[in-house]
């Protein structure tokens, strides 16, 4: 059953991508767009394949990545996915194409260049010795001179008389702009607990942690962690806010607050988001075939206010 996870207008298909491959996911992303649709096979966090129409491989990937607008939905992986794309790794997929636009920028012909202005064809100056016509039987003809012209002259205008300027004021009379206020978040943070506290969590899943952060609610990134993964932090933010608001925002609003959802992916990966205080997230990914859930619902209510003073500056 395939789920739909996000709005390309609202989430860069690029940042799901890199969630599938530094999460590690299994997963089939199908991609539906007003120019088509298409699919990206992820085993493992590897690129395997990718369809779109009657395109495979890399070919399919590039019109994939040129799409705007349209929805993304995962699926499980199936059992006899081929393997027809070159590069397997995001990053790579990615300097590829920066390359290939590179050399297409290259092979473009470069434009034959313009030709020089044509200097401007002026008349020949009248002659100044006045010529004399032939004598004829009644008698010489008279040429009367060439007088030069003068030359047009057409006054200014008159100029108006400029404003006068104020005197600047002196610098002491300057109001001084004030100075933006201190990060409080990392100042007020006792970084070294929060660090001792996330390696404890880490020791207790034996393996099965994959990622964990303390996130900024304000600007979606990780203010400490372990494997830290700064896309998939902004995307658990995000989807933190638009679950908090749909459940006490709206009129038939379920709850008055959240402290804590998870999440459960078809490949065995659980999403971990607990509530700190106003301006702190505790995100976790968890590999649930490595890692004993038990453990996990036991130790959250342990470790969750011993994070919450650390945040604060309280160790």
């Amino acid at each position: 059953m395939a789920t739909t996870i996000a709005q390309i207008g609202g989430f860069e298909l690029w940042d799901i991508l890199q969630l599938a491959q530094t999460s590690r996911m299994s997963i089939k992303l199908s991609v539906e767009s007003p120019h088509g649709t298409g699919s990206m096979y992820f085993q493992g966090g590897s690129l395997l394949h990718a369809a779109a129409g009657d395109r495979e491989g890399d070919e399919a990937v590039n019109i994939i990545l040129d799409w705007r607008e349209g929805s993304v939905s995962s699926s499980q992986l199936p059992e006899d996915c081929p393997t027809t794309v070159r590069h397997s790794s995001i990053v790579a997929l990615l300097m590829d194409r920066a390359r290939q636009r590179d050399e297409q920028q290259r092979d473009k012909p470069t434009p034959p260049p313009a030709p020089p202005p044509r200097a401007p064809v002026s008349a020949a100056p009248p002659s100044a010795t006045p010529t004399s016509a032939a004598p004829s039987a009644s008698g010489p003809r008279l040429t009367p001179p060439v007088v030069p012209s003068r030359p047009l002259v057409i006054p200014p205008p008159p100029r108006e008389p400029e404003p006068e300027l104020e005197p600047e004021p002196e610098l002491e009379e300057l109001e001084q702009e004030p100075a933006p206020p201190p990060d409080k978040e990392l100042s007020d943070m006792d970084l070294r607990a929060v660090k001792v506290i996330l390696e404890e969590i880490d020791d207790h899943l034996m393996g099965g942690l994959l990622s964990v952060d303390i996130i900024s609610k304000a600007s979606g990134m990780s203010l400490a962690g372990i494997n830290s993964a700064p896309k998939s932090c902004a995307l658990f933010n995000r989807l933190s806010e638009q679950l908090h608001s749909a459940l006490t925002k709206s009129e038939d609003s379920l709850a008055g607050g959240i402290n804590k959802f998870i999440i459960e992916g078809d490949n065995g990966l659980y999403i971990f988001v607990i509530e700190l205080d106003e301006r702190h997230r505790w995100a976790m990914l968890v590999d649930g075939a490595k890692a004993q859930l038990g453990m996990v619902f036991v130790i959250i209510p342990e470790i969750q206010p011993r994070l919450v003073g650390a945040v604060q500056g309280r160790g």
